[in-house]
């Protein structure tokens, strides 16, 4: 009868909830560092941003920066992500300087939070597309 009981019962089962830590990046409003590899994710850009238009876009959302040691090509790999779309890397330098501070503040495994703006994805009247870049705007990682 307890297996019937545990397979009909109302009562989800709990899992332990897992705090995790937040660092809010507050940069100078300057918006002066390009993430990489954007190239790769131009339909996430696309659909986080909506249809494509002849001036392209100029828009600002939250970002998250986070920790990607799983990253086969770079264990120090920091991803963007933008409602809930990959979106791009830090540049494998910046990666390290960020983890760096990080470490400094007494949170090495936080995730990050700031600005983004997303610029670019134009389209032309012959249908040429212009690639979507995205900046952020975080505290200089170069100090």
């Amino acid at each position: 009868m307890g297996l019937f009981t545990n397979l009909f019962s109302s009562k989800a089962e709990q899992k332990p909830s897992v705090k995790k830590e937040i660092v809010i990046l507050i940069g100078n409003a300057k918006f002066e560092l390009e993430i990489t590899e954007e190239e790769r994710y131009q339909a996430a850009l696309e659909a986080i941003c909506g249809p494509r238009e002849a001036r392209g876009v100029n828009r600002f959302e939250t970002a998250w920066l986070i920790l990607d040691d799983q990253n086969p090509r770079d264990k120090n790999a920091v991803c963007i992500v933008i409602r809930g779309k990959r979106v791009g890397y830090l540049s494998a330098e910046a990666a390290i300087l960020y983890r760096r501070q990080l470490i400094a503040r007494g949170q090495p495994r936080a995730d990050g939070q700031c600005q983004a703006a997303i610029k670019g994805g134009w389209i032309s009247s012959d249908g040429r597309k212009g690639p979507y870049c995205v900046w952020l705007d975080i505290p200089s990682l170069y100090q």
